[in-house]
């Protein structure tokens, strides 16, 4: 990886934000007929900290604008389109503003964010930080290692990079079998 181009080469996810994740739910299924929808309420990673020179990370963690959040909490719905995982966010509580501020009341949903699955996340972030940009927000979940790159100025969306775990990777491949054999 050498050029922030090299982000954009394994695309995987459009990423909505709403402010009523059932009826964001409820659009795709309907409208575009999405399969179900995996809805997650009230997903936390607020309280953790970044592993500090190199250890490991005090369990699920999220920084926004360089600072360890204490609280952060969104529901999130999943679903796929073939290989393209389709995230709806709604921001609950705490650190959440980078989605907060892009919802447009009463819509369905509106568009946030592309995300790109790297291999090594410690990649990323150094030609992230080579390019002179930083994370808007980046964290661990446990099974994903991500980070925001605040591209809106630019290209109007944020940018979502994600290295993901084994298991998150089936988690993924399981929501694509779904779509794929609704259309069989």
């Amino acid at each position: 990886m050498r050029s922030l181009s090299d982000l954009f080469r394994n695309f995987m996810q459009i990423g909505y934000v709403t402010d009523d994740i059932d009826a964001a739910s409820a659009y795709l299924e309907s409208t575009l007929g999405t399969v179900t929808c995996v809805k997650h309420y009230t997903s936390s990673m607020g309280g953790g900290r970044p592993p500090v020179d190199g250890g490991a990370s005090a369990g699920p963690f999220v920084v926004v604008d360089g600072v360890p959040a204490d609280e952060w909490v969104i529901d999130v719905a999943l679903v796929n389109a073939g290989p393209t995982n389709i995230e709806i966010i709604r921001p609950v509580s705490g650190s959440v503003d980078l989605y907060r501020g892009a919802v447009r009341p009463g819509e369905p949903a509106t568009m946030h964010h592309l995300g790109f699955r790297v291999e090594d996340f410690d990649e990323a972030d150094a030609v992230v930080r080579a390019s002179g940009k930083r994370w808007a927000q980046y964290g661990d979940s446990g099974g994903i290692r991500f980070g925001y790159l605040d591209m809106t100025a630019e290209l109007g969306h944020y940018v979502e990079v994600m290295e993901l775990s084994p298991a998150s990777a089936r988690n993924f491949e399981q929501l694509e079998a779904a779509s794929d054999a609704a259309r069989d």
